[in-house]
C-alpha cells in the first residue's frame, strides 16, 4: 500500500504541473472569447494569442513528460533531448542560456535519472528569475552521471526560504507546499545517483545550484 507521504508527494507534483499549465491554457480560452466578438482585429489578436499559448502548453507538457513522467525506456536518455527541452523552456521564460562542457555529451546518452535531475533542477533554478535573466549550465565528469552547475542571474533573483530549507537540510525535510516539491524531488534524484545537491548565493541577484 502506498504510504500517506508518498501520496502527498505525487499530489504535489501534480499540483505543480497544473500550476504551470493553467496560464497558457487560460489564455487559449480568452482567445476563443475574442473570436466570438467577430471583429477582424480581435480575430487576428485572438489567433496570435491562441497560437502562442498552445505552443507554450505543448512545450511544457513535453518538458514535464520527460522531467516527471516515464517517457522513454531503458536507463539512458539522449542528452540532445535534454538540451532542446531546456532551450525551449528558457525561451519561454525570457532566459538566455549559456552551455559549458556540453561537447562531451552532445552526441551521447546520459543516465535517465541524471537527465531528469538536470531538467528538474533547471525548473528550480529558473523559478528564481521572475523577470527573466541569464543562466549558465555547466556539465563535467562522468558521461552517464555528470556533475551539474546551474548559475542564474537577473533582476529580482531570489530563492524562497521553503526551497532553501530543503536544499540545506542533511536529513529528510517535510514536504509542505508546492514551492519546495521540485527541490525535494531533485534531492531524491541526486541521492539515487550517489550525488549531493546544494546552492550558494554568489552575490546580489545571482544564485548557483550545484550537483556533485
Amino acid at each position: 500500500m502506498i504510504e500517506t507521504e508518498q501520496i502527498k508527494f505525487i499530489e504535489l507534483l501534480c499540483s505543480r504541473l497544473c500550476h504551470d499549465l493553467i496560464s497558457p491554457i487560460g489564455a487559449i480560452n480568452n482567445g476563443l472569447e475574442f473570436l466570438e466578438q467577430e471583429s477582424d482585429q480581435n480575430s487576428r489578436d485572438a489567433i496570435q494569442l491562441i497560437s502562442k499559448s498552445a505552443t507554450q502548453a505543448a512545450d511544457k507538457l513535453a518538458y514535464y513528460r520527460v522531467a516527471l513522467g516515464t517517457a522513454g525506456s531503458g536507463d539512458l536518455m539522449q542528452f540532445n533531448l535534454v538540451l532542446d527541452l531546456i532551450e525551449k523552456l528558457g525561451k519561454g521564460r525570457n532566459i538566455e542560456i549559456e552551455w559549458f562542457g556540453v561537447e562531451a555529451y552532445a552526441t551521447s546518452n546520459i543516465g535517465k535519472l541524471s537527465g531528469k535531475l538536470i531538467l528538474n533542477l533547471t525548473l528550480v533554478a529558473f523559478d528564481v528569475l521572475p523577470r527573466g535573466g541569464h543562466a549558465k549550465v555547466t556539465l563535467s565528469g562522468d558521461a552517464v552521471t555528470p556533475n551539474i552547475i546551474i548559475s542564474v542571474s537577473g533582476d529580482k533573483c531570489s530563492l524562497h526560504n521553503d526551497v532553501k530549507s530543503v536544499l540545506v537540510s542533511e536529513i529528510a525535510t517535510d514536504i509542505s507546499n508546492v514551492r519546495n516539491i521540485l527541490a525535494s524531488h531533485c534531492k531524491q534524484l541526486a541521492s539515487i545517483c550517489a550525488q549531493s545537491i546544494g546552492f550558494s548565493e554568489q552575490h546580489q541577484n545571482c544564485i548557483m545550484f550545484k550537483v556533485v
